[in-house]
């Protein structure tokens, strides 16, 4: 039947598992957003120095680390429904650690560092279990807008938190900013009462080894896999990078955490959705091999853009184009590449492939960006922003390997 001539009842139907994309990609984006932007600036009000606060990108491992422990979830089912289970108990988890970390103290580093590392840890399981949920819970025909669907909300929670929340900083205290932190987890929950268990999905297996060795013996018998998992992990190394401690700089080159809320945030959210829009628009058009190629130079245009705001006053005009053009990079970036991911993966084992792959594109976020810190305290911002723009080039590199190899993605323009 044409899509464009179903029954207004079966067009209905098919609007519950966008609307659940969209809601579990909110509460997905909302725990990150709340390790790289709000504990920054929460610690940065503290009084904790600017190389301390670089060490939290460590909280950002488990992201990078979610693949050892996805195979669980296939294996495993607490309560008897696989999906919901892991999403529940995540959840659950997500709320606490949000809700403790409203009473601590920033003085007391480790016990934030620990609270931020429970955050992360359950919100990378959060991640597997959505992932797999959306892979198996959307036919074949809407997986494209399903995805882009995930990525509107994983935006809009970030923006939500990053932007929403770090402006009320002032004047509702941050304890209480970190409460409704958490409470914006329980859409989780909610959407849980009107998304049921996927009908059809892979045969659970047998044994845990066998969950293990199933998806990575089918990835590993293609061709150049090891080209692949690199091109993963470098592709967008050069913006998770900077992005690690850019709210750091932004308070140090004069912008207040009220500018950053409302106007950085809120040009922001705008102009990532546009990116996402955009880059569904030229994947269509151009295919996803010409998209990774301007989404991988447009980051280190922004590297150059972070550098001139730099070396201008600090006025919200200028901090509203330049974000505002770094923002419709990383969110037509974003939709790219979990394109590319999806394309990698196959159906059967789609769980634990994209918890591996994913996890390859957030390491160098979580581990090779701790120093940043550092880096940008010693040689300064324009340097450290310099850097950045070196580190995309590898990536670009390895995409070349690719298509050389013929190993490019498979999605082709529209005729």
């Amino acid at each position: 039947m044409d899509p464009g001539k179903q029954p207004p009842e079966l067009k209905a139907r098919r609007l519950r598992p966008f609307v659940t994309c969209f809601l579990m990609g909110f509460t997905s984006g909302a725990p990150l957003a709340v390790v790289l932007t709000l504990l920054q600036a929460w610690l940065s009000d503290g009084g904790v120095s600017l190389a301390m606060i670089g060490l939290l990108s460590m909280t950002g491992l488990p992201y990078s680390l979610k693949f050892l422990w996805s195979p669980w979830l296939d294996y495993l089912a607490p309560f008897g429904r696989r999906r919901h289970s892991w999403l529940a108990l995540s959840q659950t988890a997500l709320f606490a650690s949000l809700w403790a970390l409203s009473w601590a103290n920033p003085q007391d580093f480790r016990v934030v560092l620990l609270l931020a590392l429970a955050v992360s840890v359950a919100s990378a399981t959060q991640d597997i279990a959505v992932d797999a949920y959306r892979r198996e819970d959307l036919a074949d025909d809407e997986v494209t807008v399903g995805s882009a669907m995930y990525i509107w909300g994983y935006r809009l929670g970030m923006t939500a938190i990053s932007g929403g929340l770090l402006a009320l900083a002032e004047p509702l205290g941050w304890s209480n900013v970190f409460k409704l932190a958490a409470f914006l987890i329980l859409l989780g929950p909610i959407t849980l009462t009107f998304s049921p268990e996927p009908k059809v999905a892979p045969q659970k297996p047998a044994t845990l080894a066998e969950s293990v060795a199933r998806p990575l013996a089918d990835f590993f018998s293609r061709k150049s896999p090891w080209l692949i998992l690199g091109f993963v992990f470098f592709y967008r190394f050069g913006e998770q990078f900077v992005s690690s401690i850019n709210t750091a700089f932004f308070l140090s080159v004069g912008y207040t955490k009220l500018e950053i809320g409302l106007v950085v945030k809120a040009f922001g959210l705008a102009s990532t959705l546009g990116g996402v829009s955009l880059a569904g628009y030229l994947m269509r058009r151009w295919g996803l091999v010409s998209c990774l190629w301007l989404f991988g130079w447009l980051q280190i245009f922004n590297c150059a853009c972070l550098t001139a705001l730099w070396a201008l006053p600090p006025q919200v005009d200028y901090l509203a184009v330049l974000i505002s053009l770094d923002h419709l990079s990383v969110g037509g970036g974003s939709a790219v590449f979990v394109a590319y991911l999806t394309s990698q993966t196959s159906l059967s084992h789609s769980a634990t492939q994209y918890a591996l792959l994913s996890s390859l594109m957030a390491l160098p976020r979580s581990l090779l960006s701790t120093p940043s810190g550092f880096l940008a305290e010693s040689l300064g911002w324009p340097i450290f922003y310099g850097l950045g723009a070196l580190f995309a080039l590898p990536g670009l590199y390895l995409l070349k390997l690719l298509i050389a190899k013929g190993r490019a993605p498979l999605l082709t323009p529209e005729a």
